[in-house]
C-alpha cells in the first residue's frame, strides 16, 4: 500500500467516525424533543466559563417550573462569546418530564449544533479520504 493511500484511508475512516457520531447525537437530541414537555424559563444568570485553550464563554442559568409545579435550575451545556442571552430574558425550554435537569433550550444552536459540526467535519474529512484514495489509485500521487 502507498502512502497516499493509507492517508486516505485513515481520512476516509476518521469521516466515517465523525459521521457516525454526528447520526448519534442527531437522534439522541430528536429522542429527547420525542418525550419532552416544553415550558416556559428565565434566564437567572450568566456563567462565565474559562476554557483551557484561553478562550471562554457564558453559558445561561435558567429557571422553569414543570408540569407537575418544581421548580428546577438548570445551567445550560452550551457556551457562547458574546453571550445569547440576557438575565431575565424568557427563553422555551424542554425537559425530560422523569429527568428535569435534563434540559435544553429551544434553539436550533442549541439543539443542533453537534450535530451539525460534526457532520460537516465528517464530509470534509471523507471527502479528503476519498479524494486521497482515488488519487492515488489513478496514479496522481507517485
Amino acid at each position: 500500500m502507498s502512502g497516499g493511500l493509507i492517508v486516505g484511508l485513515v481520512f476516509g475512516a476518521v469521516g466515517i467516525f465523525m459521521g457516525a457520531l454526528a447520526l448519534f447525537f442527531f437522534v439522541r437530541t430528536r429522542l429527547f424533543l420525542g418525550r419532552a414537555q416544553k415550558t416556559q424559563g428565565t434566564v437567572i444568570n450568566m456563567v462565565y466559563s474559562h476554557h483551557q485553550d484561553g478562550d471562554g464563554g457564558y453559558a445561561p442559568v435558567y429557571r422553569f417550573r414543570t408540569i407537575t409545579g418544581q421548580e428546577v435550575v438548570v445551567t445550560d451545556s452550551v457556551s457562547s462569546s458574546p453571550p445569547q442571552f440576557q438575565v431575565g430574558q424568557t427563553i422555551d425550554v424542554f425537559y425530560d418530564p422523569e429527568n428535569p435537569q435534563s434540559a435544553r433550550i429551544n434553539k436550533w444552536f442549541n439543539l443542533y449544533f453537534v450535530p451539525m459540526l460534526l457532520g460537516f467535519m465528517g464530509l470534509v474529512f471523507g471527502g479528503v479520504g476519498i479524494g486521497l484514495s482515488v488519487a492515488d489509485f489513478l496514479g496522481f500521487l507517485k
